[in-house]
């Protein structure tokens, strides 16, 4: 038995005994810390060879990351650091390799076609004046060798470069940015932080942050010999925001950035021109031009030739050697309509009145073309549809009931190889029952692969189709990769990455319904306390934000249930126009539910929100006095001085409110008293609720000035508030280790004051 099969042995032998350790463990848990919030590892999937041999992955810890320069944020020279360890398991045997010893920065990792190495990019630091650097490094999976790939000349990796082989193994393609680039890049952004004088005019097409936000797209495209480390340039320097190398290594299709302006109407908003270069280098070709394709997501077919996307609710499609789109799903004509007659406008009005509604026509999504790129998946209400790319003709293969809510929630994820069945995630709407289906195209029956209450994501086909990789969680504590062959027959695990939480008590979970002071069913995810004792109340802790259904491992809802608390994630019912009464329509009832289950004490209930959250926290204050201690983190309070704040984001703070999560559902000019409504600012007067405020003084998003404006007014006011800035934190306030340890038991500590230490003196009281 030779050393590679000893190891395997081994391997499979532990995983097989990891449930009986565990079993005969007898040390009583222990509490789950503020430290331990900072140990919990994840793993992050970087690429699966194609015949699914081998999986490459990186381990993160937010102890190993705890600092970044904030005050460099949005400058396309900085990149935050991000410490990984890099690891490559063979799915067959569990065995598991560190290709690195120690933590590195991977950006990106890819196999050869072979599946015999691993080409990654991993950042080094680049020293006191310098800014870092990109180093290839490719990996040989059969001597386990690691090896540099020294660039010739003065080219310089960019650190948003993707990477792609050559079909033959020899070559890879990535993104070059030059230097004379970088400096230009670095001057703008100290030029716009020091000054000293700075002057911005409107009559600059972009807004200053928005245009230098762009800068980082400015690349060119390379091959580089891996054995010599010759860079050969296939595309000279443009604006690319993405690009893709086609399957036979022959092009490149690339969007390039040509917005001339500013786009409110999208955050970040880009025009892209879609153009190919052959992989020889030569002439560039536009296969679609920007105006055809702005607001669009394209989704490719494997061999990269043909796209297809969805415009106002119809479907087109495209191959690179065609000179335009075609649609397939053209909007039905109109019933006697001619073509290119207008229809009639002065019919009678009785005949108006007795006319049947008109029925919407249907509007569609676009699903994944298959490998070949001759059939795809197109979605709507109605259901989903198996279409012809050449003909349009399309096949329902799986009809939908009326309504999302009578429906599962379910995602296409992938074709099979053969293109005959489709993947698809499946997750019911009133219960954790979720997996893995498989939908047969041509007998319309669906196939369950794996479906239980378990936390299943990041499912990844292996290119031969024959297997998957994915996560796996219990819903309670951190998941770990695992593997399965393509019926599911087999799963085994391939990582164990937080053993040490089997020491530790660890809330169970479950799903909890209500109804809404609307009457609307709504669905929140209870944490128990870690000693939870039926029949018994607890201080309940809501942390608030938008919608909540699936569990999973919550460091925080650990750490304060491991101290006593329950721990409540109420979902609520968000109308444009109106969102401010959403949170006390939803959240209160949620309160009400879980005192009626004899869970909650009425009289010690706590909220807490982050971010849109912390908004929603202290809105929510203003229209209730039920919660006795509350903490809003990063959260706005005035939505007039939040307007137009934020320069670093561009366009992002005035778009929220006008068209996406505020909801206030236009400008500020033409629903003023909306948003003065959902300034909680302006109401502070009404809260009577203790308010914890915690903020970073670098937060791009939203500015520690918000939360200085509700300290300033309730301290006004003779109300109990209290304001702790972490000075280099941004919108995750902490910033080191010793920062985030105290932002947790600041939050623990604020809570025990107000829902714990007045039931003390309560029994004190009455034992005198």
């Amino acid at each position: 038995m030779n050393h590679r099969t000893l190891l395997a042995a081994a391997a499979l032998l532990a995983v097989a005994l990891r449930p009986v350790v565990q079993a005969q463990a007898t040390q009583p848990a222990t509490a789950f810390s503020a430290e331990d919030i900072l140990k919990v590892t994840t793993a992050a999937v970087l690429d699966v060879s194609d015949d699914g041999r081998y999986v490459a992955y990186t381990t993160r810890r937010a102890l190993d990351n705890a600092t970044t320069d904030h005050r460099r944020y949005g400058d396309p020279t900085y990149l935050a650091p991000s410490a990984v360890r890099l690891f490559v398991v063979e799915t067959a045997t569990a065995i598991t390799t560190p290709v690195l010893p120690d933590l590195a920065d991977i950006r990106q990792a890819a196999w050869s076609r072979a599946g015999t190495s691993l080409a990654f990019l991993q950042v080094v630091p680049g020293g006191a004046s310098l800014d870092p650097g990109v180093r290839l490094r490719i990996w040989d999976a059969g001597r386990n060798a690691l090896r540099d790939v020294p660039l010739k000349g003065d080219a310089r990796i960019a650190v948003n470069s993707s990477l792609a082989w050559s079909p033959d193994g020899t070559r890879v393609i990535v993104a070059l940015r030059s230097a004379v680039r970088e400096d230009q890049a670095r001057n703008r952004f100290k030029a716009i932080t020091e000054g000293p004088i700075i002057v911005q005019s409107s009559k600059e097409p972009f807004l200053e942050w928005d245009d230098l936000n762009r800068v980082s797209r400015w690349r060119s495209l390379a091959e580089i010999d891996i054995a010599t480390g010759q860079p050969r340039t296939i595309l000279p320097e443009r604006k690319l925001s993405s690009y893709a190398v086609s399957r036979d290594g022959t092009f490149i299709s690339f969007q390039e950035d040509v917005t001339a302006k500013t786009d409110y109407e999208v955050i970040g908003g880009t025009d892209n021109a879609l153009r190919m270069v052959p992989a020889s280098g030569g002439d560039v070709v536009t296969i679609a031009e920007a105006k055809d394709l702005k607001g669009t997501t394209l989704r490719w077919s494997d061999d990269g030739r043909t796209f297809a996307y969805a415009k106002k609710g119809e479907v087109f499609v495209q191959r690179i050697d065609e000179k335009q789109p075609r649609s397939l799903t053209p909007p039905p004509k109109k019933e006697g309509e001619k073509p290119g007659t207008e229809p009639a406008t002065d019919a009678p009005v009785d005949a108006a009145k007795d006319a049947k509604p008109k029925e919407e026509p249907e509007s569609f999504a676009v699903g994944p073309l298959t490998r070949d790129g001759r059939r795809m998946l197109i979605t709507s209400k109605k259901g989903w549809y198996v279409v012809d790319v050449a003909g349009g003709a399309r096949d329902l293969v799986l009809p939908l009931k009326e309504g999302d809510e009578a429906n599962p929630r379910m995602d296409a994820l992938d074709w099979a190889p053969d293109g005959q069945s489709i993947y698809l995630t499946w997750s019911e709407r009133d219960r954790w029952e979720r997996g893995l289906v498989r939908l047969d195209v041509g007998t319309k029956t669906l196939t369950p692969l794996v479906k239980d209450v378990r936390l299943y994501s990041g499912f990844r086909q292996a290119r031969d189709g024959r297997s998957f990789v994915f996560t796996l969680s219990d819903g309670d504590r951190p998941g770990d990769l695992q593997f399965a062959t393509a019926d599911f027959a087999r799963i085994a695990r391939l990582t164990d990455l937080n053993p040490w939480t089997a020491g530790k008590a660890l809330p169970k979970s479950e799903l909890v319904s209500y109804r809404d002071a609307d009457g609307k069913v709504l669905y929140g995810v209870l944490r128990y306390p870690s000693n939870y004792e039926k029949g018994k109340r607890y201080p309940t802790v809501f942390e608030i934000y938008e919608t909540f259904f699936d569990n999973g491992f919550n460091g925080r809802a650990a750490f304060l249930a491991s101290h006593g608390y329950a721990v409540f994630h109420p979902s609520v019912n968000l109308v444009v126009g109106r969102p401010g009464e959403s949170w006390a329509k939803g959240v209160t009832a949620a309160a009400n539910k879980l005192i009626d289950l004899g869970i909650a004490d009425a009289d010690r209930l706590g909220v807490h929100g982050t971010s849109y959250g912390g908004y929603a926290t202290v809105l929510l204050l203003t229209q209730t006095d039920r919660f006795k201690a509350a903490i809003n983190v990063s959260g706005k309070v005035n939505m007039v001085s939040f307007y137009t704040d934020s320069p670093r984001l561009g366009v992002r703070n005035t778009h929220a409110p006008e068209k996406s999560q505020d909801r206030i559902g236009g400008t500020l000019w033409e629903y003023p008293e909306r948003y003065l409504e959902h300034s909680a600012i302006l109401h502070a007067d009404r809260i009577t609720t203790p308010l914890l405020c915690i903020t970073g003084d670098q937060d791009p998003n939203v500015p520690a000035s918000q939360s200085r404006e509700i300290y300033y007014a309730l301290r006004r006011l003779g109300k109990e508030v209290e304001w702790v800035r972490y000075v280099n934190g941004a919108h995750r306030p902490p910033n080191s280790v010793p920062e985030s340890i105290d932002f947790e038991q600041r939050i623990l500590a604020w809570y025990d004051k107000y829902l714990k230490a007045e039931k003390t003196q309560k029994k004190v009281a009455s034992s005198q």
